[in-house]
């Protein structure tokens, strides 16, 4: 019974690593296609413009692609 639960245990951990691993290379690509394809400096554009709508945007993407991710 407790090598079973165990068993399970370690299988759902697993499961979440790579869930983050995966989403995390998912944002970096995510990120970097999004600056390649906008004609702006999207960092420039927040950090020193201070571009809300901009930020809103990039926040949305991320979120969608969590949502998307989590499915699996």
């Amino acid at each position: 019974m407790f090598k079973d639960l165990f068993q399970t245990y370690l299988l759902n951990f697993t499961y979440v690593i790579l869930k983050a691993v995966f989403f995390a290379v998912a944002c970096f690509l995510t990120w970097r296609l999004f600056d390649w394809l906008e004609k702006l400096d999207v960092r420039k554009e927040i950090a020193e413009k201070h571009n809300v709508g901009l930020a809103i945007m990039i926040a949305s993407l991320f979120l969608g692609l969590a949502y998307v991710i989590g499915q699996m």
